[in-house]
């Protein structure tokens, strides 16, 4: 836990949409303000618009990695570790990747100096993943993990709207692939607004990382490992995707729960055990979510 702390950062940005003129009206209004005279006759000061934008990112070997669209048309960014030590990079250059494999050196050390970095950007190619090429003085970097599994534990820290280093607890519900992506679907509560947080198993190695949340189900998609394995040009497992994917056809009947858990299950589920006075059954999936439930990972009704 100490290491993943470590590891992960605070991705903001910051753009001042700002003039000549305004700042020449704030020039003028602190000036006045500390001589008692007014504005000197520019008119009234009014704060200039600011927009932030907050994402996560976490330290591997090679650099600092996030979602594409954390660092999606932005020329800076400030990185911000859980330890409150802040990184501003004022110029980075954003190198959109036409191909997935970009054999990268050891990322250097980020200074507190440091005013630049690259950032490599895989979105063009439909892969929501970048990398910032910095290393964090200090930062603990993550390992990737070599496989992940449907139905084992997983864990995350992040920054769901807004709240800082929040950490939350889950598991990977499903292995599936879309437009030749490899995705993981995830049952973790916190996960909005945790773009670009990590999503590690119980040994502390990254399966995957989160993309996007689903509030009202706690749940979460999330890019799977190795799609950042084989960006970052290292080896993955040639396996198949029934390894994957449970065999098992869409479900449209009947789903069931018992009084002590929120899951639903298909009636042949062997997770299902129950007391014939504590069975709750739900004539559909959706109704049995509209009433809180959640699928079961192993039957995957």
């Amino acid at each position: 836990v100490n290491n993943v702390y470590s590891s992960v950062v605070l991705i903001t940005h910051k753009k001042i949409k700002t003039s000549v003129w305004d700042a020449l009206r704030f020039t003028a209004f602190v000036a006045g303000q500390v001589t008692g005279t007014g504005s000197f006759g520019v008119g009234s000061y009014s704060p200039v618009h600011t927009e932030k934008s907050i994402g996560t990112g976490f330290q591997t070997k090679w650099g600092v990695v996030t979602n594409s669209h954390v660092i999606e048309n932005k020329s800076k960014a400030v990185l911000t570790t859980f330890h409150k030590s802040t990184y501003r990079l004022k110029k980075m250059d954003r190198v959109t990747r036409k191909d997935r494999y970009a054999p990268l050196n050891d990322a250097r050390i980020i200074q507190a100096m440091t005013k630049d970095a690259t950032a490599y950007d895989w979105g063009d190619m439909g892969i929501d993943l970048a990398l910032i090429h910095v290393k964090i003085p200090g930062a603990f970097i993550l390992p990737l993990a070599k496989e992940a599994k449907a139905g084992e534990k997983v864990f995350t820290l992040g920054h769901p709207e807004e709240r800082k280093f929040t950490p939350a607890i889950g598991s990977i519900n499903r292995i599936y692939k879309r437009d030749g992506i490899k995705y993981m679907e995830l049952f973790i509560k916190n996960a909005p607004g945790s773009s670009g947080s990590p999503i590690l198993n119980m040994k502390g190695e990254v399966v995957g990382i989160i993309w996007g949340g689903y509030k009202d189900l706690e749940a979460a998609d999330a890019v799977h490992v190795d799609e950042l394995r084989e960006i970052l040009g290292l080896p993955i497992n040639d396996t198949s995707e029934n390894k994957y994917l449970p065999a098992l056809e869409p479900w449209s009947g009947a789903v069931y729960s018992t009084s002590y858990s929120r899951l639903f299950h298909r009636p042949e589920c062997n997770n299902l055990i129950i007391s014939s006075d504590d069975l709750i059954e739900f004539p559909s999936k959706d109704n049995a979510i509209t009433n809180g439930g959640v699928a079961c990972p192993e039957c995957n009704p």
